[in-house]
């Protein structure tokens, strides 16, 4: 063979060899691409946010409500009562949607708005927090599964209730069925009477569970039914040294969430909490330790530890403040904030705002906006979120006792 052919086939064999070498580049690392910068697995929907605050330590605060005559009525046992009891863990159902409970999807990150002082320095610190974020918060929790109810058999009913332990072998949970269920129709009462509304649905499961271990656990939750739940749900998380004063005030807070489920109430963060804990009233107090929520919000104000009602991360905590304290402080601002603009709007108003769409991005700026229908502030009052917690600040901080 000539020296020509043998460095033509030479040429041949060094080209094969080079394509081949590129297609395996391009496969790994077309592959690498795909796989790591490719779509974002969807995560599931989990639940809203539950109803949380701190305790105090007997049940004999706050005075006994006003009875409406509800638990008078015969008891109206519920439909459905499959015989045995599925634990907790056993079907877990999407959680309530907008207006039941505190928003989880999320404005842009940052630092918190949380100021002490004055009340021009928490106007100040409300006013950097990151953009449309008006009524939008980021709730930090940790959610345990939420049960269907398929399946579960009432230990007890009463006229709007049916009422469950997620263990029935549990003695603690069995013993606060049994406790609280005739206390039930006069925690609505007190609930309804000071919304001036009753239940748009019955009966409500209400669940009494375990609490449990987490960073950030839930000590109460509501849910309306859904594809999954035809019932709607309450779930109180409770343990053997969970006060009365928590209970209670977690069930009235839990049944004002159920008592605003109508397509009239639009909730964002701050309303549908806010409402939550006024509606609780003396309860709420009791349990947090306050005269009212004004004084608990100078607290915070004079201890520098005020967190904005327009802070979209202000349930987020920093690094070493315990979640649920965290919770307790913002619920209680969001409350007193509330309890203003029920002084100056009417109950009316608050529970019945005009609607307003907004787009949000993900927690990560990353995705489609997602079009959320929060409160509109201004075309109800006038002002913004903002500016109408400068306004209140500034009543309050005056209003304060010398």
């Amino acid at each position: 063979m000539s020296l020509a052919k043998i460095l033509a086939a030479l040429a041949v064999v060094c080209t094969g060899f080079a394509l081949a070498a590129w297609l395996v580049l391009t496969v790994v690392v077309g592959g690498a691409l795909v796989g790591f910068g490719g779509p974002t697995p969807r995560v599931a929907d989990r639940p809203r946010p539950p109803a949380d605050h701190a305790s105090p330590a007997d049940d004999e605060v706050a005075p006994a409500p006003s009875p409406r005559g509800q638990s008078k009525r015969t008891a109206d046992p519920t439909t459905d009562r499959a015989t045995g009891a599925a634990p907790l863990a056993a079907g877990t159902t999407r959680a309530a949607t907008e207006g039941t409970k505190s928003t989880e999807a999320t404005a842009s990150t940052g630092g918190t708005a949380s100021s002490g002082g004055t009340a021009g320095d928490a106007a100040d610190a409300a006013d950097a927090s990151p953009p449309a974020s008006d009524g939008v918060s980021q709730l930090a929790v940790d959610w345990p599964p939420i049960p269907t109810l398929h399946g579960w058999t009432p230990l007890t009913s009463t006229f709007h209730f049916a009422v469950y332990a997620a263990d029935p072998d549990d003695a603690v949970l069995t013993s606060a069925v049994q406790r609280w269920t005739p206390r039930l129709e006069s925690i609505l009462d007190y609930a309804g009477d000071r919304l001036g509304r009753d239940l748009p649905t019955r009966p409500v499961g209400i669940v009494f569970s375990r609490s449990y271990e987490a960073a950030c656990p839930a000590r109460g939750l509501a849910a309306p039914p859904d594809d999954g739940r035809t019932t709607p749900l309450i779930l109180v998380f409770i343990g053997p040294d969970t006060s009365d004063l928590q209970i209670r005030a977690v069930l009235a807070h839990e049944m004002a969430h159920h008592l605003t489920m109508d397509d009239a109430f639009v909730g964002d963060g701050v309303l549908t909490e806010g409402i939550a804990n006024w509606t609780a009233g003396a309860y709420a107090l009791a349990w947090q330790g306050f005269d009212s929520w004004d004084d608990a919000a100078r607290r915070y104000l004079a201890d520098g530890d005020y967190v904005s009602v327009a802070d979209p991360i202000g349930l987020v905590p920093p690094d070493g403040e315990p979640c649920i304290a965290r919770r307790d402080r913002v619920y209680n601002v969001r409350t007193a904030f509330v309890g203003w603009l029920i002084d100056q709007y009417g109950l009316d108003t608050v529970l019945a705002m005009p609607k307003t769409t907004v787009k949000i991005d993900g927690p990560r700026g990353d995705g489609d906006p997602a079009e959320r229908t929060l409160p509109d502030y201004a075309a109800a009052t006038g002002d913004s979120l903002t500016q109408l917690e400068r306004r209140w600040l500034a009543q309050l901080t005056a209003a304060a006792p010398r």
